[in-house]
């Protein structure tokens, strides 16, 4: 009985877990735990993939993220107009399951020997379709399961899910590398897939939106011009494109820092990829057990430059467990940062356009491998950690920039 008493404190309006009183948003947050430790995993097996059984290069793995992402850009539109018109619990496991197919397929060619640069260049551009498609759904699965004052400690919580996988996947994928090669991460996440796809199956159905309203196009528009009038939502949405392009790029050149720069093998690579999960973990806490209290707005912008700077940090480092500790640490920014700008965007947007602007919100990430296909070629002339110092450098500035004259970020 006292068991259950504490529970129910713990989910209690206002309390750490109170997002957890909601039956959908459980059942959410453990398909979309399992869909985060196969991503990861197929993280670690693609970049070792290109980089060390391929034989490629920095560059090789910027084609490689621009092609997942260009499908992003383009495709999120298409996916966050489907996502108010078509019921949305069967759309998003239709597409975890060609996802599924897609890492599948990864592991059949790669276990066969039969893999080469350009089918990984194929798979990536195919998968990033169905991110596109699935991750507009996915954010406005977090609102329709939860809603209210719970919906900034369920943003939280879902960050949580997710970065605790950040920790467990790439040391699950650095493992399997070495044991049974990369194949066994392409087919880990095939399962983690499917058991995503069963879970989301459970969620009650989600009614798609009454009215026809505009076409895609039109829709997107409409977005557009709603965040370039609302000072505010222009703000908020700066501030999810900025890192996409100047910070988080850094991710995919891990690999690089690791052979190149920290002088490790897969393993170590590993390290670096669950080293910020596990800084993610703390911030995500963080956030979880203080949602609700005072303005998001400060908060966002600081937690923002603390990650710029930690990442900056990381470039000096030529020790890998000193880099782990400053990733861990640039994670515990990373989180704050991303679960605050995530609810902003969807507590602060016009109820009509929010399913609009969670399409635009997956397209910043869509920008992300355009500016890592740059920094990869930076990368390959001038070296990985010159680079990467010198992009923490203009995010950093513009973030304090943007802190110090936004009167709007101060008030929210």
């Amino acid at each position: 009985m006292d068991e259950a008493v504490a529970r129910r404190r713990l989910t209690a309006p206002g309390r750490p877990l109170s997002s957890l009183r909601h039956r959908d948003f459980r059942v959410l947050l453990f398909g979309t735990m399992a869909l985060q430790i196969g991503s990861w995993v197929q993280t670690i097996g693609l970049g070792w993939l290109v980089l060390h059984d391929l034989g490629g290069s920095a560059t090789d793995l910027g084609l490689v993220a621009l092609l997942r992402g260009a499908s992003l850009l383009v495709v999120s539109p298409v996916g966050g107009y489907l996502a108010g018109r078509l019921e949305r619990r069967r759309q998003l496991v239709v597409y975890t399951f060609c996802a599924a197919v897609i890492a599948t397929l990864l592991a059949v060619l790669t276990t066969s020997g039969a893999i080469a640069v350009w089918m990984v260049y194929c798979t990536a551009a195919a998968a990033g379709v169905v991110d596109a498609l699935a991750g507009p759904i996915r954010i406005l699965l977090v609102y329709d399961s939860v809603q209210g004052e719970d919906l900034t400690n369920a943003v939280a919580l879902n960050a949580l899910g997710g970065n605790a996988m950040r920790v467990i996947g790439p040391a699950i994928g650095g493992a399997l590398i070495g044991a049974v090669g990369t194949q066994g991460a392409f087919q880990l996440q095939a399962a983690c897939l499917v058991l995503s796809a069963v879970l989301t199956w459970m969620l009650r159905p989600s009614p798609p939106d009454a009215s026809a309203g505009p076409g895609i196009f039109r829709s997107l528009g409409q977005a557009l011009r709603y965040v370039a009038g609302d000072r505010r939502m222009s703000v908020i949405v700066f501030m999810a494109l900025l890192p996409s392009v100047l910070v988080y790029p850094y991710v995919t050149f891990l690999p690089v820092f690791a052979r190149d720069v920290l002088h490790s093998d897969e393993a170590g690579y590993g390290y670096l990829a669950a080293a910020v999960g596990i800084g993610s973990l703390l911030g995500g806490a963080v956030v979880a057990v203080t949602s609700g209290r005072g303005r998001m707005g400060p908060g966002m912008m600081w937690a923002c430059l603390g990650y710029c700077l930690s990442v900056g940090l990381f470039t000096l480092t030529r020790h890998l467990f000193l880099a782990v500790a400053i990733l861990s640490l640039a994670g515990v920014f990373h989180s704050v940062y991303s679960a605050l700008n995530a609810s902003l965007m969807q507590l602060k947007a016009d109820p009509a356009f929010r399913g609009r602007v969670m399409a635009l919100q997956t397209m910043t990430w869509g920008t992300t491998p355009f500016a890592a296909l740059l920094m990869g070629k930076m990368i390959d002339q001038w070296g990985a950690p010159h680079v990467v110092l010198a992009w923490m450098v203009i995010a950093a500035s513009l973030t304090l920039l943007v802190a110090l004259a936004s009167r709007e970020m101060r008030r929210v």
